[in-house]
């Protein structure tokens, strides 16, 4: 049997050697022929049954040249010597790589013949590939992982070992005769830590440009021991190369700064000197050579009073790009309908008096600013200055026909409904960016006291970067003021600005003839050093995103010097003092693509007292006070699913919980100690609808319910359209109403008598509209209107309980009607220039009756007179013009206002008089130092020292009061 075994190895070897001989092409190498002289030797002694020396002759021939066949043969040879666990790994070994079907087989039916007489164990390493020994490393590599090694049958440790790793054992295993162990082994790298802390955003790179990054900065990678380049790159900066050694189990840090590629970025616009901003950094102004960091950039273009332009630009490494821009002057208004729109497109007769007007002329008050819009003109009493719009402006009104708004919110009191014009508003102008004037009624959006018109007062944009500012200024009558800003921006869409500003004025000494004989000889008429007064503000807004809290208060301190009410003239304890606050929070969410919301949330306040000095025999001083707190809130919903079609609705609440008026005298005692509360809610809507490109209707209403006298509603309807190019027609209808007064319908005192009865006042208004632009600069205006005025609130004596005469309120049967032409051409402003000019005519009539043909044919009443303090005649001429490079602007402002009745007394021995005609010319020097911040301007008002008068109400014995004479004005900021 043993003979017949020998037999057949013998032949399975000759078999082996004839397929590897004709396998193998013949190969004249040395190596080639030296394995295949040891093959045939091993074969020999493997017949002659040597098995020791045949086995050392084929671990000769494969150590020469390695072959699938020679493996099988040691098996072979290692079976036969029966060391089983080197066969069973010489046959593993012989089937790797092998395709022949009849050779795997052979070779596997080999490998299950043995496996029964070894031990099997199974290595895997993480990571593969490491080389693996038993029990000691000087014993010899027993292959790579993942392996499975046959052994005799003991115990053994697995030492896995693989560069740039630390070597891994295993503890004992045990491997018994048969069975099948299997062992797992991590090992770990052998690496020091490459931190990289800038620039943000920049990719790393281990010794080649050409790999894909390792990490992004900052960041940590592990890094194997060794000198390696780190490469470190920036888009838009220049890739830099560092070298570093790294050391195993520690940390080396680097942070290059890289120089940013850049090129030149040149931008000019026709408007020279409009700020230039990129990527919310102002770089400088129009024309300017900017170097920029190579990439896409965002740039802003603007100057005050033109809309910005955005612009994306993208600069290239060591190119110039231009940017040459056209700005359009900035037309937009959000008075008219409570949305930013042109003013082309708003339903109202719309003037705006942009910021580079208000910078040109330094105007010291809102009064000085609208002096010379189109249609309105003013009234200084020397206790509260007013506003008159299209010839109706009743003195002793207070402007309560007239809203004034701050961004939108309301700051007419809630005792008179009184609107602040002068410094009684705000101590100056230099937080507004511009102001607009809606003429006509605006009850459909505001309610009460949008009557003639509405002013909004827009502060500077958000845009505004961080800075500081102070200033001082001078003005008429004597006037000095200081103020500071501070503008902080925490990012893009989040900052806040604070401005306080405060003053004196000494005032102006006054004669009037009419108190020759009253008093003293030392006195006789005249009234000096009691016309000052003391004024501050405090108004900033705080924002973030939709969200946006502002806040407001001023305080005003002002002599009377003119006798009013029956006091002592000269007296200097006479005098008004007003405090007006708010604090507003607003939400303006978008709410998706089509839908915004408005929601306001708004603490008022308002405190007056009055004081005046009467003689001892009639009290003394009498006192009069007024202090009410009120809250509202508001939430408005806009829908616009396209250009076509926007649509707004909305509701607001007021409640006014305190007002509290009293009146006492020094000597006398209380006169009136009143506390009223009340409430208002109102629901509005309009709707704005464009069939075509050059039609827009637009429709809305507004519903107010007042706990004092009940309901009001008031319409607006107006047709919009473009007939031609340049060409905008406007047809307008609305109503408007102002609803009695807390004074009107509560105050009481000596001769006078409460009048909760009353109706709210209420004026319909019809208007036609024409405007044709030639020019991107230049437009011509002309309107015609007609207003009808009902159930005006007027004080009337009648005979009391007692058979005496007394004052009280009451709602007039005798309506006024007013019509009248304006005319305006404009050339707006642009590279420095501006000229304008308008011309107004109306004629306001106490109707004689309620018909529309006594409003048509302006019928007037019998013996009521004429419409006090209404010129039939406005004119206005502006001019502005750059001086030495544009680094001086002259501005000149000419306005004629006609003559105005007095107030009509029908017990006069004289007809009702008339004041004279003012001519008023204004010029001012304005310049800016952009290198230091400095902003400077010297001017003279009234330089012809016009000495015309403007009417009084019958609160007053005179009939008039002369205005100001000729005055300096002069002022200095620095922004820094």
């Amino acid at each position: 049997m043993q003979r017949f075994s020998l037999r057949f190895a013998a032949l399975m070897l000759a078999v082996s050697l004839a397929c590897s001989l004709v396998s193998r092409p013949a190969r004249a190498d040395d190596v080639a022929d030296e394995s295949e002289v040891q093959f045939n030797l091993g074969a020999e002694r493997y017949q002659a049954g040597d098995f020791p020396q045949a086995l050392a002759h084929f671990l000769a021939s494969n150590r020469l040249a390695n072959n699938r066949k020679v493996l099988f043969n040691i098996g072979r040879t290692y079976e036969q010597l029966r060391q089983y666990a080197e066969a069973h790994r010489y046959y593993s070994r012989s089937v790797v790589g092998e395709t022949d079907e009849q050779t795997l087989a052979r070779a596997k039916e080999a490998i299950e013949r043995v496996a029964a007489r070894v031990a099997l164990l199974v290595v895997e390493t993480d990571p593969p590939g490491a080389h693996l020994f038993l029990n000691r490393k000087d014993l010899g590599e027993r292959g790579t992982a993942p392996q499975r090694i046959a052994l005799p049958p003991a115990s053994y440790r697995v030492i896995a070992s693989l560069p740039g790793y630390e070597d891994a054992s295993s503890e004992r295993v045990e491997v018994t005769l048969g069975g099948e162990r299997v062992v797992r082994l991590k090992l770990r790298r052998i690496v020091g830590t490459l931190r990289v802390q800038k620039p943000p955003g920049a990719a790393v790179r281990l010794d080649a440009e050409n790999v894909p990054p390792s990490c992004i900065a900052p960041c940590d990678v592990s890094v194997a021991p060794g000198s390696h380049t780190v490469i470190v790159s920036l888009a838009g900066h220049r890739t830099q190369q560092v070298p570093i050694s790294i050391a195993a189990d520690t940390t080396s840090t680097i942070g290059p700064d890289l120089s940013p590629e850049t090129g030149s970025l040149v931008v000019s616009s026709d408007e020279r000197g409009a700020e230039v901003e990129i990527d919310g950094t102002i770089m400088g102004f129009t024309p300017v050579l900017i170097t920029v960091p190579v990439g896409r950039h965002g740039v802003r273009v603007g100057a005050r009073g033109f809309r910005s332009v955005l612009r994306d630009v993208d600069i290239r490494a060591a190119e110039q790009t231009t940017l040459d821009v056209e700005l359009v002057a900035s037309d937009t208004v959000e008075a008219a309908s409570r949305v930013l729109e042109s003013a082309e497109d708003a339903p109202a007769s719309v003037s705006l008096i942009g910021s580079r007007e208000l910078r040109a002329m330094r105007y010291p008050t809102i009064m000085e600013a609208l002096r010379g819009t189109r249609g309105i003109y003013t009234t200084d009493d020397r206790g509260y200055p007013s506003l008159g719009i299209r010839g109706f402006g009743r003195p002793g009104a207070y402007g309560n026909r007239v809203l004034l708004l701050l961004d939108g919110m309301p700051l007419n009191d809630d005792y008179i409904w009184s609107s602040y014009v002068s410094y009684d508003s705000r101590a100056d102008l230099e937080d507004i960016d511009h102001i607009e004037v809606v003429r006509g009624p605006g009850s459909v959006l505001y309610g009460t006291s949008a009557f003639s018109g509405v002013v909004n007062l827009v502060t500077r944009s958000r845009d505004v970067p961080t800075s500081r500012e102070v200033g001082v200024s001078a003005a008429g009558d004597g006037v000095m003021r200081a103020r500071a800003r501070v503008t902080q921006r925490f990012g893009k869409n989040s900052g806040v600005w604070a401005s306080v500003a405060g003053g004196q004025s000494s005032g102006r000494d006054f004669f009037f003839p009419e108190y020759v004989s009253d008093g003293p000889p030392e006195v006789a008429g005249y009234s000096r050093g009691v016309d000052g007064a003391r004024f501050g503000t405090l108004n900033g807004r705080l924002w973030a995103g939709a969200l946006s809290l502002a806040f407001y208060a001023n305080h005003h301190d002002k002599h009377l010097p003119t006798g009013q009410y029956e006091t002592l003239l000269g007296d200097g304890r006479t005098r008004q003092v007003d405090s007006r606050g708010f604090v507003e929070l607003r939400f303006e969410p978008q709410l998706g693509e089509q839908v915004t919301s408005l929601t306001r949330l708004h603490v008022n306040g308002y405190r007056y007292r009055g004081y005046f000095a009467y003689a001892p025999a009639d009290g003394g001083v009498e006192t009069d006070t007024y202090q009410s707190a009120w809250v509202g809130a508001e939430q408005r919903l806009l829908w616009s699913p396209g250009r076509a079609l926007t649509v707004s609705v909305g509701g607001e609440a007021q409640l006014h919980p305190s007002a509290h008026q009293t009146a006492r005298t020094e000597l006398g005692g209380s006169l009136l100690n009143d506390e009223e509360s009340f409430s208002l809610g109102a629901a509005y809507g309009t709707v704005d609808l464009r069939p075509t490109e050059a039609v827009k209707l637009s429709a809305g209403g507004r519903l107010d319910i007042y706990s004092t006298f009940g309901s009001s509603f008031n319409p607006r309807l107006g047709l919009l359209a473009k007939p031609y190019e340049g060409a905008n027609v406007k047809l307008l209808f609305g109503k408007a109403f102002k609803a009695p007064s807390v004074y009107e319908l509560y105050y009481q005192g000596v001769g006078q008598v409460s009048s909760p009865q009353l109706r709210p006042e209420n004026v319909h208004s019809l208007e036609l509209e024409l405007s044709q632009r030639f020019t991107k600069t230049l437009i011509a205006t002309a309107a015609a209107f007609t207003n009808y005025v009902g159930d005006l609130i007027s004080l009337e004596s009648e005979l009391g309980a007692d058979g005496a005469e007394v004052l009280r309120f009451r709602n007039s049967s005798a309506p006024v009607g007013t019509m009248g032409v304006e005319l305006e051409l404009a050339r707006e402003w642009r590279e420095g220039w501006m000229v304008s000019g308008s011309y107004s005519w109306q004629r306001s009539v106490i109707l004689g009756s309620r018909s529309l043909s006594a409003l048509v044919n302006l019928q007037q009443a019998p013996g009521v007179g004429e419409v006090p303090n209404a010129p039939s005649h406005l004119a206005s001429f502006k001019a502005g013009m750059p001086i030495l490079a544009r680094a001086l602007t002259l501005m000149t402002r000419l306005t004629i206002e006609g003559s105005r009745y007095t107030q009509f007394r029908s017990d006069a021995a004289v007809p009702q008089p008339r004041t004279d005609a003012a001519v008023l010319w204004d010029f001012v020097f304005t310049g800016v130092e952009s290198r230091f911040g400095l902003d400077y301007s010297v001017g003279i008002y009234n330089a012809f020292d016009a000495r015309a008068a403007v009417p009084l109400s019958d609160e007053f014995r005179q009939r008039s009061l002369r205005i100001s004479g000729r005055s300096l004005l002069a002022s200095a900021s620095i922004t820094f």
